[in-house]
This record gives C-alpha cells, structure tokens and sequence, in this order.
C-alpha cells in the first residue's frame, strides 16, 4: 500500500520508490515525503543506506505490481518512472476503504439483568480490529475479563449489540452463556 499511495500522488522515479521502500514500515506519508525532499537536496543519513536484500524485495514486489496491471513503468529523461494504471487506482481506493472503514460504537445503554453471562470468543487475528471492538464494549457494558477471551457479567445485552455482531459476521466466533446458578462463580 505504501508504494501504490506514493505512486498515484504522481509519477515516480524509481530510485524515489525504492527510497521509500526502504524506509520502515509504519513510516507516515508525510514523513515520506519529509524525507524524500530531505534526500532529493542533500545526501541522505546512512541509515537508509539500500541493502541487497532491500533491492530483491523491492525489485520483486515492481515486478509483480507490473506482472498484475496496477503500475506502468516509462522513461523519461532522468530515468525510469512509475505510474499507476486505473487498476492500480481502483485497488488502492479498495484497500483504503477496507482500513478506513468504521466500526459500531462500542457504547451501548447498560442494564442490569439478573441471569449471569459468561461470553467466550475466539476470533481471527485477521479480524483484530473487530476482536479489539468487541472488548471495549463488553468493558464498556460492565463485564469483567477472566481471561483475554472469556467475560462475564450481569447487564443485559442490548439488541443493537447483538445486531452489530452480525453485521460484522461475528457471530460465528461468539459463544454467549446464561448462568442460572453461580458455583465457584459467587463472587461476580
């Protein structure tokens, strides 16, 4: 995602694609850019010196770009430059829809209910963001974490709680438990 944003916001040269490349991950685009003009007028800091292993990957990750259709590469005077093509462009567009896109809010009106609950979950690290969201709102409804997957507690699940698990197709990694006698469980 990196290499797609900063080639759509013009056309590359890819000594400047592979300087970012190298840059580390989690670096922000206006960093980027900070350093790309920083190196553009001046030799940059040495740790940003390109290494083989860099240039393998960076060479293998333009080649399969170029191979699926989302960049072009062109010449022009000052060397070799990267585009990105339309497919590039709608690709991007999807992957930032897909980071960017919002979840429920985790407050919810919390009622007290008598029968006890003890909610399980085990969901995909590739949900993380959902698995994230769904902890803060069980806190934010008042249960408790007995270990980092299994919560307990007495409020009432609200049925918009409900309806937002199955609007971001949790419900299959849920387990929802009532209680209606405590055993070891008395102190909750």
């Amino acid at each position: 995602m990196k290499v797609l944003e900063f080639v759509k916001s013009s056309a590359q040269l890819v000594n400047d694609i592979f300087f970012i490349f190298s840059l580390p991950y989690g670096t922000s685009y206006s960093r980027m850019q900070y350093l790309l003009r920083k190196r553009q007028n001046q030799i940059i800091a040495p740790r940003y010196v390109d290494s083989r292993q860099t240039k393998v990957r960076f060479n293998d990750l333009i080649y399969r770009l170029r191979k699926d259709g989302l960049v072009y590469e062109g010449k022009k005077d000052k060397g070799n430059f990267l585009g990105l093509t339309n497919k590039g462009k709608v690709i991007l567009e999807k992957i930032r829809g897909e980071k960017t896109r919002s979840l429920p809010t985790t407050k919810y009106k919390n009622e007290d209910e008598k029968t006890f609950k003890i909610i399980i979950f085990d969901i995909p690290e590739q949900e993380k963001r959902k698995r994230n969201w769904l902890r803060s709102a069980l806190k934010n409804l008042k249960f408790e974490m007995l270990q980092k997957s299994v919560w307990a507690g007495k409020a009432k699940l609200p049925s918009e709680f409900m309806e937002d698990l199955k609007s971001m197709n949790l419900l299959p990694y849920v387990e929802i438990f009532g209680v209606n006698r405590s055993g070891s469980l008395e102190k909750f």
